[in-house]
């Protein structure tokens, strides 16, 4: 068994494959590290390869016309990216960053392409959980129409939080999450001081404590709470 088999097999693309279409296509990749702040692929670049993350973390970028760029997401262990590049072939729809010093998984697109022409089941497979993968993305947009921007700030902490359960922040006994205020409001699609006012709140409330460059969760289960609205 290839040593990250199961991280690997936790990523959303992959996860409904069977056991022996598994292993045949991580023998086709290999693990590359990228130093944090080091760029992974640009918006526009060739799709020519699929990512899984084995540890650290990646922040996925757009870049308005505008010239903004705009935090998607933040990625990490057993989290997969560049997958819609690696199926229709077309350049890469955003660019991606490595968050903090990260490993993952790459497997090329021609190595994929062979490996699908040789597992119809597969196939079929990866139909599935693209279909799955759908229904979250409007799960997403309802999120963004029902809740307003303090629940959907806790929902993300919440989640950003469950990325490193294991880095602890130091002297707080929370997780740390290693994104800054602004890099949040990316997320979210505000501005930074209305993220800051709303962070504010939580910290009064014993949830979170702010530091400079990140945030530690002191208590993810009451934001969750207070998202879904028990709290």
């Amino acid at each position: 068994m290839h040593p990250h088999e199961e991280i690997i097999r936790d990523a959303p693309l992959l996860t409904r494959l069977a056991d022996d279409d598994l292993r045949a296509l991580v023998k086709s990749g290999r693990e590359i590290s990228f130093r944090k702040g080091e760029t992974i692929f640009r918006q526009d670049d060739p799709g020519d390869a699929l990512y899984v993350v084995f540890e650290g973390s990646v922040q996925i970028t757009f870049g308005s016309v505008d010239g903004r760029e705009i935090t998607l997401a933040i990625l990490g262990p057993g989290e997969c990216f560049g997958d819609l590049a690696l199926l229709d072939g077309r350049p890469r729809s955003a660019g991606a960053v490595a968050a903090n010093a990260a490993r993952t998984f790459v497997i090329a697109r021609d190595a994929f392409v062979r490996w699908l022409d040789e597992r119809p089941a597969a196939a079929r497979s990866l139909l599935e959980t693209l279909s799955l993968r759908l229904r979250q993305k409007d799960e997403s947009l309802s999120d963004f129409s029902l809740l307003d921007l303090s629940h959907r700030l806790a929902k993300r902490l919440a989640d950003l939080a469950a990325i490193d359960p294991a880095g602890k922040a130091r002297g707080t006994g929370g997780i740390g999450v290693a994104v800054t205020q602004s890099e949040i409001a990316a997320l979210l699609g505000v501005s930074r001081q209305s993220v800051n006012k709303e962070l504010k709140k939580f910290e009064s409330r014993g949830w979170i404590t702010l530091s400079r460059g990140a945030v530690s969760v002191r208590d993810a289960p009451a934001l969750r709470r207070y998202w879904m609205g028990e709290a």
